[in-house]
């Protein structure tokens, strides 16, 4: 399956290569916390001074309603709301990530989890039956 990526910048000089596009070739049938371990061991995700940045990730080129779950810097592992064993038998998959500059990871999950996810592989929502 083709991951493909697009970041927003986080500085004036991160945007020279704006918009951050960028593919991998996973295993088809990953799991969504499969898929963003290998994003995040990637470093594709700028790091900032001070290491706060905070990002939601979102299904599709550019931000949605819905994300899908929050990465920190600041965390060990993303915070997911979506479910993290949504699988995708997909040839493709799409996702975006929006970053939130150094505003409390907790406070991005919390806005976000109010919303409902959908999901990519099937254009539908995650949570409701």
């Amino acid at each position: 399956m083709e991951l493909k990526l697009t970041r927003r910048s986080v500085a004036a000089g991160d945007d020279v290569d704006a918009p951050h596009k960028h593919s991998f070739r996973v295993p088809s049938g990953s799991t969504l916390a499969e898929l963003l371990d290998i994003v995040l061991r990637s470093g594709y995700l700028a790091s900032i001074s001070g290491g706060k940045a905070t990002w939601s990730v979102h299904a599709g080129a550019r931000p949605g309603k819905s994300a899908l779950a929050v990465v920190a810097q600041e965390w060990d592992a993303p915070k997911f709301i979506a479910p993290a064993g949504t699988r995708y038998e997909v040839r493709s998959l799409s996702l975006y990530f929006e970053y939130h500059a150094q505003r409390p990871p907790e406070e991005v999950f919390a806005m976000l989890a109010r919303l409902e996810p959908e999901d990519p592989a099937k254009g539908e929502s995650l949570l409701t039956p």
